[in-house]
């Protein structure tokens, strides 16, 4: 979220929301229960479903200081699919109403060309914990629940181009990782999503 505004140097409110497209890379995932310790499961690969509701979809708050530097809070609603099969009586599990990622983020902002140029880039940098909710299914036992989890990261790097007025289009690249575990029937279970994100939408800027 940028700014090309009649204030360069003052402090500017700014607020965007943003779908896209994830792809999720394949981990192992360990399930800990009490009676048999730590079962690792291989190579498990997952889809997105992105616009499958509830969609993939960001939003995000955050004040510019000055012509480049930044801070906001953000919330990304990351979804995983994990593909059966997965074993050890893991029958199903879905982080689908969110792998959601809670940062708080530093930016930087440059403007591409003159003064009178309609394009920023913007990178950021984030972190903040996790808030997953899983839908699983172990040993034919559903169970869903939202959960506090680790701290999750992202990289990002995008355009802004201003549309009209304090109205801007948006697109960007993200890379997130997180490690949160989640609550199954008879145990947890942990494992590390990194993901790749694009990202359009829209912005606001305080003129």
């Amino acid at each position: 979220m940028t700014l090309a505004c009649s204030r360069p140097a003052g402090a500017q409110w700014t607020a965007g929301a943003y779908v896209g497209w994830t792809s999720t890379a394949a981990n192992a995932l360990t399930l800990s229960r009490p009676d048999s310790g730590a079962l690792v499961l291989d190579t498990v690969h997952y889809d997105a479903r992105a616009f499958d509701a509830p969609i993939y979809y960001g939003y995000r708050v955050g004040r510019f200081f000055g012509d480049r530097f930044g801070v906001e809070a953000e919330l990304i609603h990351l979804k995983v699919y994990a593909r059966p099969p997965l074993g050890h009586g893991v029958e199903s599990l879905a982080i689908s109403h969110g792998l959601n990622l809670v940062l708080v983020n530093v930016m930087l902002r440059q403007r591409l060309g003159g003064s009178s140029s309609r394009a920023w880039l913007l990178v950021r940098g984030g972190v903040g914990p996790t808030v997953p909710h899983a839908e699983s299914r172990v040993d034919g036992v559903a169970q869903a629940q939202y959960e506090l989890g680790s701290a999750g990261f992202q990289g990002a790097a995008g355009l802004e181009l201003r549309l009209t007025g304090s109205l801007f289009g948006t697109a960007e690249y993200k890379l997130t990782t997180a490690a949160p575990g989640v609550s199954v029937h008879g145990g947890t279970i942990h494992g590390r999503y990194t993901s790749q994100h694009v990202a359009v939408g829209i912005a606001w800027h305080q003129r």
